[in-house]
């Protein structure tokens, strides 16, 4: 049967009135009755007709285009009886043994449903046959559970001991989130970690803070930025420096904002790069696999140069639309395409700490595309998964390109690449989540910022990505640029 006679068929029967009630050759059975299974049908057109079989497919092929409008509320039915058909297939993708793509698909339909039983046995079994899920389906996952860790409600050093409140529907999603990472390889290898109380489980066990600070004072930064003073050493043009080169409206950003975003680029040497710059020291963190640190990356001048400039030229909110239209502000940021001075100077002095090739894959830099962000109370980045991201570039023209990598020759991010430009703050954390020794318990590893520091840490692969959140400030601002670390995606053959 053509699409087009499908579709006839479909606008006949809405148009008449009253609608006909198709016959079948027999009445479905009741499910209460114990001899149901003895009247199941041995035709599809005894239990519905072509006409309604081509309809019901012609609207999922419809609503598939429009991921969106599928979890909305209007689509909820819609969602559990497709979950359900999906459970009882006896054949295809779902029950296709070695077959990841099944268990995936049905994991996310159970998330997207709040099925967080169902989710759960079915990540277990992605663990007994050994599957492991790929990167967007991990991020979409953590993303869909929205877990809020609530550490920013505890007190300055006060965590340890201290049970934080949930509800039942947020232990439940806590616990989906435990059995996600398990089924993606990670774990918690630390003997000494601090339990959680058994009575306390589901929950989060807050470990240790991992604070190579000085004992050097913190410098003010925002407090100049409140008293303007940190525009006493910066350019009088300095906001002239910096051009928009794109302007994205809030409706079609991804997700839809309230906000439009801004894209800025610089002029060359707009914030200047000393060339003699004390040693850059690398640190590893002591439990979380593939966490780096390196202290002294950026000066303290140089640091307030950059938040001056962001402060010049305007952070703006960022205030995903909602469903239930409220409105919650991430942070406010600045969206800045660095110029390749700024670049090559910074690349010059973390190249020598970064891997040179991974997996015979070629490092080529920084991603120009850099993200800005000033967070205050009551704003803080919920615990995610890192995506990787192409290199962003400029043409000569002042267009903006997503993926600027060289002809033929793709790249795309392995490490996360985050660079703290002050710490006088307090809270503000980068907390990293792995699996405790309990099942339904994730440890947490607080980093404490460092002005001029960055952390870096793998998002390339789902077992190796660590979970982590930007804890939120109790006290003042905290300023941060993400970006990230390119590499060649097909391997060297020289590698």
């Amino acid at each position: 049967m053509t699409k087009s006679k499908a579709k006839k068929r479909k606008q006949t029967a809405q148009a008449e009135l009253p609608r006909k009630t198709i016959k079948t050759s027999i009445t479905p059975p009741d499910s209460s009755d114990d001899n149901s299974a003895t009247l199941e049908p041995k035709s599809l057109q005894t239990v519905i007709s072509d006409e309604e079989l081509d309809i019901a497919i012609e609207t999922l092929n419809t609503l598939a285009k429009y991921p969106n409008l599928i979890k909305s509320k209007q689509c909820r039915d819609l969602r559990v009886a497709v979950y359900e058909f999906r459970q009882n297939c006896a054949s295809g993708v779902n029950n296709a043994p070695g077959t990841n793509l099944g268990l995936t698909a049905r994991i996310s339909g159970a998330l997207t449903d709040e099925k967080y039983d169902d989710a759960r046995i079915l990540l277990a079994e992605m663990r007994i046959r050994g599957q492991e899920p790929k990167l967007g389906a991990l991020c979409r996952w953590v993303r869909d559970l929205d877990v809020i860790s609530g550490l920013s409600t505890l007190p300055e050093g006060e965590g340890d001991g201290i049970v934080i409140q949930r509800s039942e529907r947020d232990k439940q999603r806590l616990l989906v989130l435990d059995a996600v990472l398990r089924a993606c390889g990670h774990s918690d290898s630390n003997p000494k970690a601090v339990p959680l109380p058994l009575s306390s489980t589901p929950g989060i066990a807050l470990q240790e803070t991992w604070d190579l600070r000085s004992s050097t004072p913190s410098q003010q930064v925002y407090a100049s930025v409140l008293d303007k003073t940190i525009f006493d050493s910066a350019p009088r043009n300095l906001a002239a420096s910096f051009r928009v080169i794109e302007r994205t409206k809030g409706p079609l950003r991804k997700p839809p904002n309230h906000h439009d975003a801004l894209l800025y680029t610089s002029a060359p040497n707009t914030i200047p790069l000393a060339a003699e710059h004390p040693p850059v020291i690398s640190c590893s963190h002591p439990v979380v696999p593939g966490l780096g640190f390196l202290k002294g990356v950026l000066s303290a001048d140089e640091c307030k140069a950059i938040v001056a400039a962001g402060e010049a030229v305007n952070f703006l909110p960022d205030a995903p639309l909602r469903e239930d239209g409220d409105i919650s502000i991430l942070a406010h940021n600045v969206y800045w395409v660095v110029d390749t001075a700024f670049h090559d100077a910074l690349w010059a002095r973390v190249s020598p700490f970064v891997p040179a090739s991974v997996g015979g894959r070629q490092v080529r830099g920084l991603n120009r595309r850099f993200r800005v962000y000033r967070y205050v109370p009551g704003a803080e980045y919920r615990a995610h998964i890192d995506g990787a991201w192409p290199p962003s570039g400029i043409l000569p023209d002042d267009t903006y390109v997503y993926d600027a990598s060289p002809e033929g020759k793709g790249q795309s991010s392995l490490f996360t690449f985050l660079i703290y430009l002050n710490d006088e703050f307090e809270g503000g954390e980068t907390t990293y989540f792995l699996p405790a020794a309990r099942e339904g318990t994730l440890n947490a590893y607080p980093v404490r910022p460092i002005m001029g520091g960055v952390a870096i840490f793998p998002h390339g692969d789902a077992r190796d990505a660590p979970l982590h959140e930007g804890t939120g400030v109790r006290k003042g601002a905290k300023y941060v640029i993400r970006t990230e670390v390119e590499y060649d995606i097909k391997p060297s053959e020289e590698a």
